[in-house]
């Protein structure tokens, strides 16, 4: 445990946490409108699941996630993230029909990532450090008859990449298909159980001066479903994730059974 929690503090992981509340405090405005829709999303579903628990994936500081209406719908709520922020853990001590798990989502490539490194160092090809990854199921603590994917498919990828760049050349051919995998692997375990996911799915880039520019964030085909939504997220309007722009998230949910 303690090294699981040196890994991921190391690659990231807590400061981009901490990152994303910080991000809120300055953007609760702006935010509104796309927590809303998340929350109302995520409690509109499961109406005809046979389901007496679900684990929600990525519930992070619960921003998104609808918990009284889970509590009331099921008995049993996980909650599941690599990491969750003491406030949270001190916010839900002792709450009936509540467990924290925490749990590497990505499919364990974060040890596999983090190993790899420490091991080869800089004399690893970046194309050989991907094919060593081998993902595998994370249900060590998610024992739900129901599954909810909170803005993460996108998500799970991000640090991961970031952290193999600053040891390694990694070319954008690569990355793209290591994210595919990872992306591809969530949704696969994923869509095995009803559920239903959020993510964002594009990124704009409007600028001060200058052109608009558009990049996507998935790398996979999301399910069909049997019930979908789309919505903008005013993501920063104060120009600090892309400095001198404001960014835009396109978000899709959609439920399975």
């Amino acid at each position: 445990m303690k090294d699981r929690a040196k890994i991921i503090r190391r690659m990231g992981f807590v400061h981009d946490q901490e990152g994303i509340m910080n991000r809120y405090l300055g953007e609760s405005a702006q935010w509104k409108h796309h927590l809303e829709k998340t929350r109302s999303f995520i409690a509109g579903s499961f109406s005809g699941a046979r389901a007496d628990s679900v684990a929600v994936l990525g519930s992070g500081w619960l921003l998104d996630v609808p918990l009284d209406e889970l509590r009331q719908r099921f008995s049993q709520v996980f909650l599941v993230d690599i990491y969750h922020p003491p406030q949270i853990r001190k916010k839900l001590a002792g709450t009936q029909g509540v467990e924290l798990v925490e749990e590497d989502l990505s499919g364990g490539a974060i040890d596999q990532v983090w190993n790899l490194l420490r091991k080869y160092k800089s004399s690893i090809p970046a194309a050989r450090l991907v094919e060593e990854i081998s993902l595998s199921t994370p249900a060590s603590g998610i024992r739900a008859d129901a599954l909810i994917s909170v803005n993460l498919l996108n998500q799970l990828d991000i640090i991961l990449c970031d952290h193999i760049r600053r040891k390694l050349p990694f070319q954008q051919e690569l990355s793209v298909s290591f994210r595919a995998a990872i992306q591809s692997f969530h949704l696969a375990w994923l869509t095995k159980k009803p559920g239903c996911l959020i993510a964002d799915t594009q990124e704009h880039r409007i600028p001060h001066k200058g052109q608009a520019s558009s990049k996507r964030l998935l790398y996979t085909d999301l399910p069909e479903g049997i019930r979908r939504d789309r919505w903008e997220w005013d993501f920063d309007s104060r120009g600090t994730y892309h400095p001198g722009s404001r960014t835009r998230m396109e978000v899709q949910a959609v439920e399975w059974a």
